[in-house]
């Protein structure tokens, strides 16, 4: 697999090539860019299968690459030293990224997961992405599912309920969509707005906007697709003051 390497800092290109050449043989850099004008220009010469992005270039963002390859054929890794920034918006949109200074394991995993996996990105992930970012309020408008098969991209606000399945999630949204996941269903509690989403118990988290009704005698709520979710004892009473009802 081909890969360049995209950032403004030397130090830092010649670090993750290092690490790339000593623990990661089977790819093979074929070149380095520090702005993105030369970066367009090396992707449209060398045609890479990945390419490592720096979230911050200069006066640019690693995000300006797309406005040159708005269905991109090769994969993005993100790289960024800081650990806050727009990391909801690329998790969102299922690219992977690293973490400044990288670290030799992550850097080992985040490559033998894209080749196992081998899903490919779209031009879906990047609306995602590009969309997420410009949401002022830091709140995910949209999100990439990942699946065995692929990808599923959905509103989130039309998101009914989450639970898990294992280490995988079952996913439902009001237009009758049923999705199975290949994240965790933590991982989605992590991404999702705290304010519209809740986390009933270890194995459920249900959009409160699509909350009917509480089963006070089952301790579950019902939802508005009339399907109903599980309340543990622990969250009982923190779910009820949502509505008022303590």
């Amino acid at each position: 697999m081909n890969c360049i390497i995209v950032d403004d800092d030397k130090g830092c290109i010649d670090t993750l090539e290092t690490i790339l050449k000593k623990y990661c043989p089977q790819l093979q850099i074929v070149g380095s860019a520090g702005n993105i004008s030369d970066a367009v220009q090396l992707i449209n010469s060398r045609s890479p299968q990945l390419v490592f992005l720096d979230v911050e270039i200069g006066s640019e963002t690693g995000f300006d690459l797309f406005n040159y390859f708005s269905s991109p054929e090769f994969e993005v890794v993100f790289t960024t030293a800081h650990e806050k920034y727009a990391l909801k918006a690329i998790k969102s949109s299922c690219y992977d990224f690293l973490l400044k200074p990288v670290v030799i394991q992550e850097v080992v995993s985040v490559v033998s997961k894209l080749e196992k996996e081998k899903k490919g990105t779209s031009g879906q992930n990047v609306n995602v992405l590009m969309d997420n970012l410009k949401s002022k309020d830091n709140n995910l408008q949209k999100i990439a599912i990942p699946s065995v098969e692929g990808y599923a991209f959905i509103n989130v606000s039309d998101i009914i309920s989450l639970e898990a399945d294992g280490k995988y999630t079952k996913i439902v949204t009001n237009s009758g969509l049923r999705s199975l996941s290949t994240k965790n269903i933590g991982e989605f509690e992590e991404l999702l707005n705290s304010n519209l989403f809740f986390r009933t118990h270890k194995s459920w988290i249900i959009n409160l906007d699509h909350v009917k009704k509480f089963l006070k005698t089952e301790s579950q709520v019902l939802l508005s697709n009339d399907t109903t979710a599980d309340v543990s004892f622990r969250k009982k009473d923190e779910f009820l003051k949502l509505f008022n009802k303590a």
